[in-house]
């Protein structure tokens, strides 16, 4: 029925309900006019408290035993903003002179002198010892922790002075970007200030201007490119284990992304995380929050995929054929219920259900248990749990607003119980999400400090540093003498075949120290 705000057409329409007779009628539009009013009012007190509870209150979700235990006593129901220009006056833009400028005299340097291979030191034409004719120089900015030095490749020039045989040239200096001034250790350095640091590039340059070199914005910006597109390898490789892995839980976060062709210059991309066992973290970038980015990622996947209850994933999960299944979130659904205790204490019953099925995780943890030994914990003691909360929710449904919060939370339960169960069909699975909410946060941080991506290519290539980051945290592996190692690696022709190394688990057993031998007794 529509809604009627006008309160003298309402009183006219009940009176003549009333002169002829139709009291039941009458007491019916009161009656809906009421239930539609406590909805809205409700839905607008709701949103009044969650602003006012993020704006002032605490973030987390955790209730105190002794707060959640008078709830359940306290219960009945246990058993526009405006756009303003400001003309800018016009002005002319200095001309800079082009080149790139000499390195800093005052920084140290280190002489690497590059002789060419032994038998070419000796003419070819009249078997004589060539002489060393000069050195061909360049250089290379390095940086090691708090300081620059500069690599000064001295390429050593041989030729035969008998004959005036060919000349010959020790080889080029190691380098990762072809004709670029970067060592490995500064693109590594630049690359995990960028994207694991969240430092966007002109306070890097500032950063750096204070150690004494200056290096413009856009040659940073150049530098992450080339250093990211050498890493995109590496990238794949994760991103195919991760498809492969057993449990595979996803979730996303919006990013601002430049784009001229949009209304006000920028538009919202998304960033998709996908965390395989818990061992590979792979990020994608999309332009939209479409399913078919997620699909995409995901087509032809077999096995687990633990995800909130997103639409977009309906098309992966609804396919007569697909072998990817479903499995839900605990803590969304728990999240939905504590929400909804500001309103509605009836909502303590599901909060304490659910903390109880986390408590047997709990005490599978201290037990040491395995995944089976998880998982027949579980088979014991959580279905009592789960019917108990099924019936609460089945029987308490009807008697609650639909849209309230604690209405959207039955609902949200109900529509979610199947996958949700599913999470005790194997012990390797676990309650939640949060595992994948977690591995985001760096680029929710990440975005409060560089604002936004300066293009989809851009936002592509934080994508690739983001798994390749988010794979060394998960395995406790430093950045940047990472980065430094298979970025030298790489630009030296690194076999396809042998890419595994150069993945952060792998590459961590390599390059541990060796354990102390035992002395013998």
């Amino acid at each position: 029925m529509t809604k009627r705000t006008d309160i003298a057409e309402i009183r006219s329409l009940l009176t003549s309900m009333l002169a002829a007779d139709k009291t039941d009628d009458a007491l019916d539009l009161v009656t809906t006019m009421l239930v539609a009013l406590q909805e809205d009012n409700d839905r607008l007190q709701a949103r009044i408290a969650r602003l006012l509870k993020d704006r002032f209150g605490r973030r987390s979700e955790k209730i105190p035993a002794a707060q959640l235990a008078l709830f359940l006593e306290a219960s009945e129901a246990i058993p526009e903003t405006v756009e303003m220009r400001v003309p800018v006056p016009a002005h002319t833009r200095k001309k800079t002179p082009h080149g790139r400028k000499p390195l800093p005299a005052h920084l140290p340097r280190e002489v690497v002198v590059l002789e060419p291979a032994a038998e070419l030191l000796t003419c070819a034409v009249c078997g004589t010892a060539k002489t060393c004719i000069g050195h061909e120089t360049s250089e290379v900015l390095e940086f090691e922790p708090g300081h620059f030095k500069v690599l000064v490749y001295e390429r050593a020039k041989y030729a035969c002075r008998p004959c005036g045989g060919e000349v010959v040239i020790g080889p080029t200096g190691d380098r990762p970007l072809d004709s670029g001034l970067p060592g490995y250790g500064l693109l590594a350095d630049v690359l995990v200030r960028k994207y694991a640091e969240h430092m966007p590039l002109h306070r890097l340059r500032g950063s750096y201007a204070r150690l004494g070199v200056e290096l413009p914005v856009s040659t940073l910006a150049d530098w992450v490119a080339g250093g990211t597109d050498q890493l995109d390898p590496l990238a794949h490789a994760v991103w195919a284990r991760t498809f492969t892995s057993h449990v595979l839980q996803a979730d996303d976060t919006g990013i601002t992304v430049l784009d001229d062709q949009k209304p006000g210059g920028s538009k919202r991309g998304h960033i998709w995380c996908y965390l395989g066992d818990q061992r590979w973290a792979s990020y994608v970038y999309t332009p939209t929050w479409s399913g078919d980015g997620p699909c995409s990622f995901l087509k032809g996947r077999r096995g687990w995929v633990q995800a909130d209850a997103y639409a977009g994933y309906d098309a992966l999960f609804n396919q007569p054929a697909s072998a990817a299944r479903e499995v839900g979130c605990w803590a969304h659904a728990r999240r939905r219920f504590v929400k909804a205790l500001d309103r509605d204490k009836r909502a303590a019953f599901a909060v304490q259900r659910i903390g109880e099925l986390y408590a047997i995780d709990r005490d599978a943890k201290e037990r040491g248990l395995d995944a089976a030994g998880r998982h027949a914990l579980r088979a014991d003691r959580a279905p009592p749990i789960l019917d108990s909360l099924k019936t609460w929710i089945e029987e308490i449904r009807p008697q609650t607003l639909p849209k309230s919060e604690l209405g959207g939370a039955l609902t949200y339960a109900l529509n979610q119980w199947t996958p949700l169960q599913r999470v005790f069909e194997d012990g390797a699975l676990e309650l939640d999400n949060n595992a994948c909410e977690r591995a985001l946060r760096p680029v929710a941080v990440g975005r409060k400090s560089w604002m936004f991506a300066g293009s989809d290519d851009g936002a592509v290539r934080a994508a690739t540093l983001y798994t390749l980051l988010g794979t060394c945290r998960l395995h406790g592996v430093e950045p940047v003498a990472y980065l430094k190692d298979v970025l030298r690696k790489l630009a030296g022709g690194w076999k396809q075949n042998r890419i595994d190394e150069l993945l952060p688990p792998r590459w961590q057993e390599l390059h541990a120290p060796p354990q102390p031998v035992a002395a013998s007794a």
